[in-house]
């Protein structure tokens, strides 16, 4: 069953949290809000999970209804699993009863330990289950929050940034864990993050939000490739616009000389290089053109020297129009 939200719509005094919004999460998809701090996505979370009240709108599951003007499922029996930011698990507690105390909370009293430890497994926790959350590194700890919130067989998963208090290094091991063990285990995620490489990375469907709305809905290939508005051009991935600021083209998409192109129309620019960066794998170079007032920013394999004149070619077949303004 999907996951429907109807006219959906929420405010704090005289501030716009959420425009009423209409969204479909598909069963068996990993899906994600995504958008800059502020932009309603959280908001929008916590009102899916009970925890905030809706001013307007209904959401169901499937035929359930969760949320509507008449009724109001409370968050225990929504049957939804939660994993948080700050991991929430409660320190006096064992791993074994924090990832049993969601399941006690679902009010089940049957098969508690073979659904603790069957989660804890799938963690690769077994053996810890006596051990206090002081005990455990960070990762670990995650672990037992991502336990907790399976444990219950939860219809759906929410996930509320719960990433980004980890360091880099480990944030991007328990993406990829935590991508595999959604998907393994058959789960249907909406999972909330400003992070464009968590999105583009792990989702089977995008949707990005921008101040209370939201902006495009589409595959992370879609939003990428083929934005429809400049806020989701700039803010996924890095952008060039022609003058005028209605057709951008990716950094990846230019050339610094005419060959392999003969078979495609492509537009020459000369260009001045002002900045180039080291970025491990190729350097990235700041241009400037009388094309536009905002520098380019293009991928080249050796450092150029700043100050350099060069030619560049952008291949049509990558502009994209996108003709809709930064104001909307």
């Amino acid at each position: 069953m999907d996951l429907n939200i109807r006219g959906l719509g929420k405010s704090f005094g005289e501030s716009i949290a959420l425009h009423k919004t209409d969204l479909s999460i598909r069963q068996g998809k990993f899906t994600t809000l995504l958008g800059p701090s502020g932009c309603g996505k959280t908001t929008l979370l916590r009102m899916i999970a009970g925890l905030e009240r809706p001013d307007t709108g209904e959401i169901s599951f499937g035929e359930d209804i969760l949320f509507s003007q008449k009724k109001e499922v409370p968050p225990h029996k929504r049957g939804f699993g939660m994993v948080f930011q700050d991991f929430a698990l409660w320190p006096h507690m064992t791993v074994f009863e924090n990832v049993a105390f969601g399941i006690r909370a679902a009010g089940r009293k049957d098969g508690i330990r073979e659904k603790v430890m069957e989660a804890l497994d799938k963690v690769k926790l077994s053996g810890m289950e006596e051990r206090y959350p002081h005990q455990l590194s960070g990762g670990q700890q995650q672990r037992v929050a991502f336990a907790r919130a399976v444990a219950i067989r939860p219809r759906l998963v929410l996930f509320d940034e719960p990433l980004s208090a980890l360091d880099a290094v480990l944030r991007d091991e328990m993406r990829l864990e935590m991508m595999y063990l959604v998907r393994e285990m058959g789960l249907t995620a909406l999972y909330v993050t400003h992070d464009q490489i968590e999105a583009m990375s792990m989702s089977d469907e995008v949707i990005v939000m921008h101040s209370g709305k939201v902006l495009q809905i589409g595959t992370p290939e879609n939003i990428y490739n083929l934005p429809n508005h400049p806020f989701v051009a700039r803010f996924i991935g890095k952008s060039n616009w022609l003058a005028g600021g209605v057709s951008m083209f990716r950094p990846e998409h230019i050339v610094f000389s005419p060959g392999g192109q003969e078979s495609q129309e492509s537009y020459s620019y000369s260009a001045i290089v002002t900045q180039v960066s080291y970025v491990g794998d190729r350097y990235e170079v700041r241009l400037h053109t009388d094309e536009v007032r905002e520098h380019w920013l293009a991928y080249y394999p050796e450092r150029l020297r700043e100050g350099t004149k060069v030619t560049v070619y952008v291949p049509k077949q990558h502009l994209h129009q996108v003709g809709e303004s930064l104001k909307d």
